[in-house]
């Protein structure tokens, strides 16, 4: 049995790193149980966010601690420079029997106790710099390049972030492990609630459905451009309209989410792209659930959790032609990240096609059974990796 030991990822202000970390912590107490335990450390403030929402997960009650907070960040990561390890967080973590660390955006340092098991989501700063600041560059790069420096297990969610990650990072090869997550969803509940959610959201029958938060590099505009095209040719009422969902806060660039919706507004399709603010996680499956069809018009992914919810809902998908989006869903339809009309021409055809008719609930459960299984197997095998490097 091996213990691991959890952080939340993100500090906690991350839904995409949250709902990963759920996700993991979930294989581990299901399709993992009695071959690893998850131990997770929280720091006051933390654990009164959270509350036990992850509690039915973990082999026992979270670990609250104020000096968790400083595990492998900051003042703890020049510590860890200088003498090889975050002496803090290795007592810490050793006391509570801890077999191997799960690391995302921290370093614990190179001679660490515990074995490592270091989180890479993606490398969107190599791919799409210019949406990075130099010093926000340099602060992720220098982490990835200390991340992948020492014996730790770099854990990615794609062959594309392998390729990117031994590409950039060549210290990485041999180290690293393709883990695809699965989220743990049972489609049938939330496919038979579609009337309902429809009827509370005061949806049409038939829309789009696009929950990315508001990011820039989720490249909303693409849609309002295909929107802008379609009314321009021949009026919005043959397309099915846009429903969004997600964050709009962007500590980036605090003003995206305004300047998107002026932007619809301005190209008079704002009737059909529609944002119903942040709502429940189980209406975003059943959104997802009631939908005609998924976009996601993303210049970056590192593993999506919108397109595995739609894997596992049986709704089908027009997703941007990246790399990722082809290994993730090679079945969707695709179109190029800057081709608002190659979307349009999507959309419409989707719109003036019949419904969407989906797989049985039987079926739908047993491919998302089969890929929540290799998830787990990929999982178990890097934490037996990193367990053998002690």
């Amino acid at each position: 049995m091996i213990t691991a030991g959890f952080t939340l990822i993100g500090r906690g202000n991350w839904s995409g790193g949250e709902t990963y970390l759920r996700n993991m912590l979930g294989v581990i107490s299901h399709e993992l149980a009695g071959k690893v335990k998850a131990k997770l450390f929280l720091t006051p403030a933390q654990a009164e966010k959270i509350g036990s929402s992850m509690n039915a997960f973990l082999a026992s009650p979270p670990i609250v601690d104020a000096r968790v907070g400083g595990f492998g960040r900051g003042r703890s990561v020049v510590r860890a420079l200088a003498t090889g390890s975050d002496a803090e967080a290795a007592t810490i973590m050793q006391a509570e029997g801890v077999d191997v660390v799960f690391e995302p955006a921290q370093f614990y340092g190179n001679r660490f106790p515990i074995p490592v098991v270091s989180w890479i989501p993606d490398f969107q700063h190599r791919r799409l710099p210019h949406l990075f600041s130099r010093s926000m560059w340099w602060r992720r790069d220098l982490g990835f390049r200390l991340q992948t420096s020492g014996r730790r297990i770099i854990l990615l969610s794609s062959d594309d972030a392998r390729r990117d990650c031994e590409t950039y990072y060549p210290a990485a090869r041999g180290k690293t492990a393709v883990v695809r997550f699965a989220i743990d969803l049972d489609p049938a509940p939330h496919v038979a609630r579609q009337a309902d959610v429809i009827a509370r959201y005061e949806l049409p029958e038939r829309y789009f459905y696009l929950p990315n938060q508001f990011w820039s590099h989720k490249n909303h505009a693409i849609v309002i451009k295909a929107l802008a095209h379609i009314a321009a040719n021949g009026g919005l009422e043959k397309v099915a309209p846009v429903i969004l969902t997600g964050r709009t806060d962007n500590p980036y660039n605090p003003q995206h989410f305004e300047q998107l919706m002026a932007s619809a507004r301005e190209a008079g399709v704002s009737s059909h792209f529609r944002h119903l603010g942040l709502v429940p996680y189980e209406d975003v499956f059943g959104l997802n659930a009631a939908s005609d069809a998924l976009i996601n018009p993303s210049l970056f992914e590192g593993w999506s959790t919108t397109v595995e919810e739609a894997k596992a809902l049986g709704t089908r998908m027009l997703l941007s032609d990246i790399g990722l989006h082809r290994e993730q869903a090679p079945n969707a339809t695709f179109f190029p990240t800057g081709d608002s009309a190659a979307l349009a021409s999507a959309m419409l055809t989707v719109s003036q096609g019949p419904a969407l008719v989906r797989e049985t609930a039987e079926k739908l459960r047993a491919d998302h059974a089969a890929r929540r299984q290799i998830y787990a197997d990929a999982l178990l095998d890097a934490f037996q990796r990193a367990a053998a490097r002690r």
